[in-house]
């Protein structure tokens, strides 16, 4: 018996997810939301069948992931109301996205979801078009860290998890193994990476989603002991394994959301001394925002496509936040509803579902950072020091009009030239 993906996640949805969203607060003066990336395509496809999807290219956002996001997108405007304004300005929001195409897509479509132009903003004389753009900021030092090139310590927390040394992924190929040697033989895949298991699931996924037809030796395995049930199942437990790994393993989930924690907290900031805007949101990966969700103290184990965080901050009775969840359900619908937290962080929680503002920053400052070179072992290669005794350098200082701060190695050369001269 096929197992249909799409039918099991729309399955899980119904039974988990609540049939409504949460109401915003009245008091809400800033709604901050987080999401992950909409439905995406494999790394890497399988070949066996002419495909009747996928022509995106690889990693790209697919039209779910892109219904997805538009859903997520409508259900926002439906929970903010009023508090953002029915058009794009300027001053009322503020997004991020990675440089990633399928982050940048998604908060696109997202965005068209949550602006439908009206009135003065409404531009496209004809009608056909009700959207309109809005800019955004591409931050990869916050939301897609392991692609900074600078970062020379995301390749030290990435290696554990590239190179399958953690306990749970040596279990997972331990357990695994027959499977992954079959799947390997059929695709001819260097499967020793879980990297590649992972590829896989995605591809039944995809498969599922849009009601294409297995492989023929995933439909009839002639591995010992599976059937197509059983093949599917297990493999579907490699989907997103590394990422989920990350967001586990505390060395790379604090780095990889540290950046974002900070963000977070300096637009509550604002919000409290009245400046900034209503909303800010952000699109990134899952193991950077499942990291982030964790580090605020939700529990979650997993993060599907275009699912995430929403945050609330009100003023009365007193400066607190409500941390909530949102998922996909399974696609076109969307629910925003209240997450489960840790119980450190439950117990404080006020009727309404609020922490107070100290305790929600007592919670994530210890893991929040704006300086990441530091963080990531970026090395200055000269020392910058206070200069005020050198009258050659001086004159200098004054007809370039620099500054009195200069580099070591300026210095260097500096005291190398009056030696000689």
């Amino acid at each position: 018996m096929r197992i249909a993906w799409f039918i099991l996640l729309a399955t899980v949805a119904a039974s988990e997810l609540p049939a409504e969203s949460v109401k915003m607060d009245p008091h809400t003066v800033l709604v901050l939301f987080g999401t992950r990336h909409g439905n995406r395509n494999p790394e890497v496809f399988l070949h066996e069948n002419p495909r009747t999807w996928g022509f995106e290219g690889d990693t790209e956002l697919t039209s779910i992931g892109k219904r997805q996001a538009f859903g997520l997108g409508k259900e926002l405007r439906k929970f903010v109301g009023d508090l953002v304004s029915d058009n794009y300005n300027r001053l009322d929001s503020k997004y991020f996205s990675s440089s990633a195409n399928r982050c940048q897509m998604t908060l696109q479509v997202a965005l068209a979801g949550l602006y439908k132009p009206v009135g003065w903003a409404e531009w496209d004389t004809s009608g056909g078009l009700p959207w309109s753009p809005v800019p955004y900021a591409i931050d990869d030092p916050m939301l897609r860290m392991y692609s900074v090139k600078e970062c020379k310590n995301s390749d030290k927390v990435w290696k554990p998890i590239d190179d399958d040394t953690l306990p749970s992924l040596v279990e997972a190929k331990k357990n695994s193994s027959a499977l992954l040697n079959y799947i390997g033989e059929q695709t001819h895949w260097n499967m020793s990476s879980l990297a590649r298991a992972a590829d896989f699931a995605d591809n039944l996924i995809e498969i599922d989603l849009y009601n294409a037809s297995y492989p023929e030796w995933v439909t009839n395995p002639t591995l010992k002991g599976y059937d197509a049930e059983g093949l599917v199942s297990e493999a579907l437990q490699f989907a997103e394994i590394h990422q989920i790994a990350c967001a586990n393993y505390e060395p790379c989930r604090d780095l990889m959301s540290g950046v974002w924690l900070k963000n977070i907290l300096s637009a509550i900031a604002d919000a409290k001394n009245g400046t900034g805007p209503h909303i800010v949101g952000y699109a990134s990966h899952n193991e950077i925002t499942l990291s982030v969700m964790k580090n605020l103290g939700v529990i979650k184990d997993e993060l599907t496509t275009s699912a995430g965080f929403v945050l609330e901050f009100r003023m009365k009775p007193l400066p607190s936040i409500r941390i909530l969840d949102h998922d996909p359900d399974p696609i076109d619908k969307h629910v925003i509803y209240k997450a489960k937290l840790i119980p450190e962080l439950a117990d404080k929680v006020d009727v309404d579902g609020f922490l107070s503002l100290e305790d929600f920053t007592a919670q994530i400052t210890p893991k929040a950072f704006s300086e990441w070179k530091s963080k990531c072992g970026v090395v200055k290669e000269c020392k910058e020091v206070e200069i005020n005794s050198i009258p050659y350098y001086m004159e200098l200082q004054e007809e370039a009009n620099t500054s009195p701060v200069l580099s070591f190695c300026a210095i260097l050369v500096a005291f190398i030239g009056l030696v000689f001269w």
